[in-house]
């Protein structure tokens, strides 16, 4: 075996003075010190005569770890931080990284360097990254002349700027409706919302951040208000978006075919479970074959029960979805969304869902109450295993002005074996305790949400298995990424799970089995239009970059997707690309939410054989899945775990069920 050193330890993750998020300057310098680290490193590399392991791969490895924590806490910080000045000098942070990272990925002295080490006796994880880092290399166009590689060094640098400039035009374009009338004109909402909404001045006003939105697409009567809103929503970034979605479409593709490929499409599906274009495009025929009828079923009842309300009623629309597939629900399963608000409150699912975790996979969550943090809304843990601490994470679980709308893990720095412990935040916006009466109650959906985003939280901190930071984390490919925190949802439909911490606000009283039942059995139906809808989002994301920018039309094109994928019709005013993020940071690849499922689908069979609180079976799952991060092929993680290949056969099931 070679001898393997082990990797120069980095800067401190906090400065002496105080956090790193504490003034733009202090994130500026902490930044430009990790940079200064990762420049001292690449500089080391031509030195050596001899290229090994220790000498070429742990620098390149401690290089890669300095981007990993600049990189993973400007992200963060360009998110949620309160102050913009902090938010700015994150953005520009997040340049200079993505600046140096193209530098190095375009540099053939680095790739000949790596290229060089003899790892014919290195052991299977040294042998996969060295493989993984070639690749990636090769993928930035390392093998083009130095023209070129310049061109591509600009087009990334230009990239992050377009992509970062369209997120912070989304995240501060909070648009609303002011209502008048009174509070009778919020008929349907529950009492906590509208307590929530009292008038002021004589109007009130509901935002398009989620806690407003979502309730009130699912409860409020008037279907006008309901469209009102719904038109704001979807026009969220509008117009400052669509030139910058242009230059990014146009850049992507001039991209993808200087190194090589037809599409950026064809380029982005290369290294994923995937392999190629044309599998995303048979996969989305599929599941709009399987779909169609399902969906028609659906929209035929739910515009039946429309009709109830409005005789002169043709069609289903955007922002009938929640309200109507909710009035099925009720007279089909005599099951009221609302009936479950009062056992959601924010506080005791926070809790709920730690406790479910540390005893599923074997951790305990520790309040770090003294750590510094960016807001006063957040709170920091301690991830202990055997009284030892093995990685830190925050909850920034609340809306606020000018921060990141929708839900998602922030891996602040990916962990490595023996040398520095994962970092993470949990970013959402669910319902606020400090605000309205206190109760904070939450809809089953944003339940399930914090399910799914806490299983990313956990994924990233548990894969910490090799020394290689580039195999840790939830560094499996992109189009399994997904499938962890999907499986983890399956808990928050649990009878027995709910019951531990679904408590009612005012009673104390656990929900009933039999409304959990109900809760069910309703979510059953609307599976047509609810996966439809994904489907659109997923062939959007997938066909936009399938083509020519130079010949695409985005009215046009968006006009062509909804009539062909869509559950109901366009609504008119309203620019979807202007606030679909996920194309900034999935690209071409939202067909991963589906491709995911269908394997936390057939993962979750082994759950449903031997106990969904089994912890023999958690720790299995945690040991195959969890902790390997990419260290192997995501199909031989989903082998070893079930025992047998994956099989689409629970994802069909789940979809053609009644």
């Amino acid at each position: 075996m070679l001898t393997e050193s082990k990797p120069p330890a980095g800067p401190p993750a906090l400065p002496p003075s105080g956090p790193v998020w504490q003034s733009a300057d202090a994130l500026v310098a902490w930044c430009d010190a990790r940079l200064a680290a990762a420049e001292t490193r690449l500089a080391a590399l031509p030195k050596a005569t001899k290229r090994t392991v220790a000498n070429t791969l742990d620098t390149v490895n401690a290089l890669y770890a300095e981007l990993d924590a600049a990189g993973g806490m400007a992200s963060l910080m360009f998110s949620v931080h309160p102050d913009k000045t902090v938010r700015d000098a994150a953005n520009g942070c997040t340049e200079k990284v993505e600046r140096l990272d193209s530098r190095i990925k375009t540099d053939r002295a680095v790739y000949d360097a790596v290229a060089a080490v003899d790892i014919g006796k290195a052991d299977a994880h040294t042998r996969r990254y060295v493989e993984r880092l070639l690749r990636e290399f090769r993928r930035a166009g390392v093998d083009k002349d130095e023209p070129t590689r310049q061109r591509i060094k600009a087009i990334h640098e230009e990239l992050v700027k377009l992509s970062q400039e369209y997120r912070k035009n989304v995240s501060e374009d909070v648009r609303h409706i002011d209502i008048t009338g009174g509070i009778e004109k919020l008929k349907g909402l529950p009492e906590d919302y509208l307590k929530a909404h009292a008038p002021k001045d004589g109007k009130i006003r509901i935002t398009t951040d989620y806690p407003d939105f979502y309730p009130f697409q699912t409860y409020v009567e008037d279907g006008a208000l309901r469209k009102a809103l719904y038109q704001q929503f979807l026009s969220r970034g509008d117009p400052k978006n669509k030139p910058l979605l242009e230059k990014v479409l146009a850049l992507r593709h001039e991209l993808a075919t200087t190194l090589g490929h037809a599409t950026w499409a064809a380029y982005q599906a290369e290294d994923k479970m995937v392999k190629n274009a044309k599998t995303i495009a048979g996969f989305l025929d599929d599941l709009e074959k399987i779909l169609r009828p399902k969906l028609e079923k659906d929209v035929a009842q739910v515009l039946a029960r429309k009709k109830q309300d409005d005789p002169k009623a043709d069609a289903f629309r955007e922002w009938d979805r929640f309200y109507y597939v909710g009035k099925v629900r009720e007279q089909k399963f005599d099951f009221d969304a609302r009936a479950v608000r009062p056992y959601f409150s924010y506080p005791k699912v926070e809790q709920g869902i730690l406790d479910l975790y540390s005893e599923l996979f074997g951790l305990k969550f520790v309040r770090l109450k003294s750590e510094p943090v960016w807001h006063a809304d957040v709170k920091a843990f301690g991830l202990e295993q055997d009284g030892k601490l093995i990685g830190k994470f925050y909850l920034d679980m609340h809306p606020r002005a000018d921060k990141f709308k929708h839900a998602a893990q922030f891996g602040l720095e990916t962990g490595i074996a023996g040398e520095r412990i994962p970092v993470a935040s949990l970013v959402c916006n669910f319902a606020d305790p400090k605000v309205g009466d206190g109760k904070a109650l939450m809809e089953h959906g944003e339940v399930t949400t914090f399910f799914h985003e806490f299983g990313h939280l956990v994924h990233h901190l548990l894969a910490q298995r090799t020394r290689w930071v580039a195999l840790n984390g939830t560094a499996c490919e992109w189009d399994f990424v997904e499938a962890p925190s999907q499986l983890l949802e399956e808990w928050a439909w649990d009878v027995d799970v709910l019951q531990r911490f679904a408590k009612h606000v005012d009673t104390g009283e656990a929900i009933p089995a039999a409304l959990v039942k109900k809760m069910r059995a309703a979510e059953e139906f609307g599976k047509g239009v609810d996966v439809m809808r994904q489907l659109f989002y997923a062939s959007y994301s997938f066909h936009v970059h399938s083509r020519d920018p130079a010949k695409l039309t985005l009215e046009t094109f968006t006009a062509e997707m909804y009539k062909k994928y869509s559950p109901f019709p366009q609504t008119e005013g309203t620019h979807i690309y202007a606030n679909f993020e996920h194309l900034i940071g999935y690209s071409s690849m939202y067909y991963t939410y589906q491709w995911s499922l269908a394997h936390a689908k057939d993962i979750f069979t082994r759950f449903q054989k031997e106990g969904i609180q089994n912890p023999k079976t958690a720790r299995a799952y945690r040991e195959a899945i969890l902790e390997p991060g990419g260290a192997e092929d995501a199909a031989e993680l989903v082998k070893r775990f079930l025992g047998r290949p994956f099989s689409l056969d629970a994802y069909k099931a789940w979809l053609e069920a009644e």
